[in-house]
């Protein structure tokens, strides 16, 4: 018997073209107004993201312009310019105000670009005003130094044999070295890039040098012989360890402000010499790499139980021997090629600063060295005023008019995109520095 099979044809090959379409269409419903969504907000988080960047970025240059004057910040930013971009710093002579343009490719991890106009106008009657100039007297930008009270009284002591006498003292003279070295170190930012940087050592050295001709046989004219170095500041250590905290090598705080040097004159040595107070006591500044600072020097105000005590020992009254005392403040920087002489409009690195102006009060010498050349040509001598002009010697608080008060407006843009007009962010506000 013959056996019949129905075949029957099975629909499992996939969807229909119908069903297909209805597929699409329902995906599509779907997932368009989610691709939508998705791309808006991609392009909300990165305006976001550079609207906060822009908002960093103009706050810190706000606060830059808080810690310093306004041509400080000029020569922060003209000193720096990033690769393919020039910074500029512009002063309208006739309105006197500054146009900053710069480019930040540090404070943030994106490059914008960054015009600051600050408007010092409106308040003239008060940037008119004289402010004593003094330099940031934070403890990490200053270096100090003050002698110990007995360093002289020990000297005598030495000189004498255990013993103080008249003609010792009068025949002691008293040399202070101050040694300001600088030097380049490669510091890591918090950016993590890798910066060059100065960095500053100052040493100081109080030698006391008596006549040979009246001690003892075989005693040294010199106290101390040995180990009379002191370090008064060094800041490479606090330098490394503010870079990994900061974005721009601006930050890093790293100069060195002030040096200031405290004087207690030896009136008991004071004498006459060919008519004139003569020098017992000096200051050196070696300054070889003509490191810019204030230099410094305070006469302290001498403690009335010691102006009795000489006036007792020596039976002198203490402005007369005051009168007679001479003091010598020298300042050595090297510059090849210029020879100081009169009319010399070149100044000095470094600035002399000193409450010991008067010279009718005994007498205050001025010597200048440039300790690159050889010969009478390279120092001041005895020119005391051209000494003074070349380190433009002031008191120690000399004042001058400044614009402190103004008002400030920051603009940050992308990069390039100065031209167009449109900044991501413009921050205003009135600025004390």
């Amino acid at each position: 018997m013959q056996k019949h099979r129905k075949k029957r044809q099975l629909n499992n090959e996939g969807f229909s073209l119908v069903e297909l379409l209805i597929a699409i269409v329902i995906l599509s419903i779907i997932v368009v107004p989610l691709l939508h969504s998705f791309v808006t907000s991609a392009r909300t988080n990165a305006k976001s993201r550079s609207t906060m960047h822009a908002t960093a970025i103009a706050e810190d240059v706000m606060e830059m312009f808080e810690a310093h004057t306004l041509e400080e910040m000029s020569d922060i930013y003209t000193g720096a310019s990033p690769a393919g971009f020039t910074n500029t710093a512009v002063k309208d002579d006739t309105t006197g105000i500054w146009t900053y343009t710069i480019r930040d490719d540090s404070t943030t991890f994106g490059t914008y670009d960054v015009v600051v106009k600050v408007d010092p106008t409106a308040y003239s009657a008060v940037n008119s005003v004289t402010r004593v100039d003094i330099k940031n007297l934070a403890g990490n930008l200053n270096a100090v130094y003050s002698e110990a009270a007995d360093g002289a009284r020990e000297a005598y002591s030495y000189f004498g044999g255990g013993l103080y006498t008249a003609d010792i003292i009068q025949h002691t003279t008293r040399k202070t070295e101050i040694n300001i070295d600088s030097s380049k170190i490669n510091v890591t930012l918090a950016t993590g890039a890798t910066v060059e940087t100065e960095v500053y050592l100052v040493t100081a050295s109080t030698t006391y040098h008596c006549d040979p001709t009246i001690l003892a046989t075989g005693r040294s004219p010199d106290y101390p012989q040995t180990g009379a170095d002191y370090v008064i500041f060094s800041n490479e250590d606090s330098v490394r360890s503010r870079a990994a905290q900061v974005n721009d090598v601006s930050e890093l705080g790293n100069q060195l402000a002030n040096i200031i040097v405290c004087v207690q004159p030896r009136v008991e040595s004071a004498h006459y010499d060919a008519g004139r107070p003569a020098i017992i006591d000096r200051i050196v500044f070696n300054n070889p790499d003509n490191v810019e600072t204030n230099l410094l020097v305070v006469e302290q105000t001498e403690r009335q139980d010691r102006i009795d005590m000489l006036r007792d020992v020596l039976a002198t009254d203490y402005d007369t021997m005051r009168s007679k005392y001479g003091i010598s403040l020298e300042l050595r920087e090297a510059w090849p090629g210029w020879m100081p002489a009169p009319g010399t409009t070149q100044t000095s690195a470094g600035t002399l600063r000193t409450n010991l102006l008067d010279e009718s009060d005994g007498l205050t010498a001025y010597v200048f060295e440039n300790s690159s050349m050889t010969g009478a040509g390279a120092g001041t001598g005895l020119n005391y005023e051209l000494a003074k002009n070349i380190m433009s010697v002031t008191n120690l608080t000399p004042a001058r008019e400044q614009d402190r008060i103004y008002d400030m407006e920051v603009k940050v843009y992308a990069e390039d995109k100065i031209a167009d007009g449109s900044p991501i962010i413009t921050m205003t506000g009135t600025v004390t520095e």
